[in-house]
């Protein structure tokens, strides 16, 4: 009878060690498989790319749309675009929201010299290359013949305080000739529309007005203007340039890394910019050719500091 008994409990610790063994060896492989596998798939969260929207948030993604789309087939992530206004370039940099930022050189070396961001590339246009200027325009007809004749003027310009090529480029050339436009000139208004500034020219609403490189030869090619013969550029630089202008020459748009962005995917974005195909769809959109080593910015803080600026006093 012991030994009967004895048989069974044996015969049950048996069975019940070969049931535990294969279940011992299945929550092991549960446990140890996921946690690899999620270690290996990406986080999910795109990288910002904080965008200067200077129209509106529609067109900033018309327009560099296709630049994002590019970066990210090229680093393998998912990118996304954040139309910006003025204020918001500000904002959502200093709360973190943002990974690189690109916007005009006047924005963009405010936000470098508020935030320390890194200028990895700069964009290089057609015919014009990674440097742009401004004009100073009259009607052929003006009795205004040079820039000393400008006081009493009426002028106009886009936006006092955040327009580069569209006001700010031409406000310090006058300056450094002993004019102001805020003093010596009659009135000197804010015009948003640079097409808008050049038919007020043409019409004679404006004396004077304060326009980019290749403004004039893009309203005839679009038809919104029949010459160009109109108008006397005052001050005109006698250079090489693609393009007539008055003020000099300045370093286009910088495409920048804030400082907390991850070097090596600073330094991936930097190569796929630098790398981007001079044909490439997304930058025919913008009329441009590509990206170039970034070109000193020295100019731009000059004028910063110069006009007294946004973020005139941090450097």
């Amino acid at each position: 009878m012991k030994r009967t008994l004895s048989i069974i409990i044996l015969c049950t610790l048996f069975t019940l060690l070969a049931a535990c063994t294969p279940q011992a060896s299945q929550e092991s492989s549960a446990e140890v498989t996921p946690v690899s596998t999620l270690r290996a798939q990406p986080t999910g969260d795109s990288i910002k790319v904080g965008v200067l929207a200077i129209r509106s948030a529609v067109a900033a993604n018309a327009q560099y749309g296709g630049i994002i789309a590019y970066l990210e087939e090229e680093i393998g992530q998912p990118v996304e675009l954040v139309p910006l206004t003025q204020d918001e370039q500000f904002s959502k940099m200093e709360g973190g929201e943002l990974d690189f930022t690109f916007n005009n050189p006047l924005a963009g070396i405010q936000v470098n010299r508020t935030f320390n961001t890194e200028v990895l590339a700069t964009l290089s246009r057609k015919n014009t290359g990674p440097t742009f200027s401004g004009l100073i325009i009259v009607n052929k007809n003006s009795k205004y013949k040079t820039v000393a004749d400008l006081k009493g003027a009426k002028g106009t310009c886009v936006n006092h305080q955040t327009a580069a090529a569209g006001c700010i480029f031409q406000v310090h050339h006058l300056q450094q000739q002993g004019i102001d436009p805020f003093t010596d000139f009659a009135s000197f208004t804010q015009t948003p529309s640079q097409d808008n500034i050049v038919l007020g020219v043409l019409n004679g609403t404006f004396d004077v007005g304060f326009i980019r490189t290749g403004q004039l030869e893009r309203m005839l090619r679009e038809g919104t203007i029949l010459t160009t013969e109109d108008f006397v550029i005052l001050d005109q630089a006698d250079d090489d340039f693609f393009f007539p202008h008055t003020t000099s020459l300045y370093p286009e748009w910088p495409f920048a890394a804030h400082p907390d962005t991850d070097p090596e995917l600073v330094a991936a974005v930097q190569n796929a910019l630098l790398s981007m195909p001079a044909d490439h769809p997304a930058l025919t959109e913008i009329n441009a050719v590509g990206f170039v080593e970034p070109l000193s910015y020295d100019s731009m803080h000059e004028l910063i500091e110069s006009l007294q600026l946004k973020s005139w006093d941090l450097q």
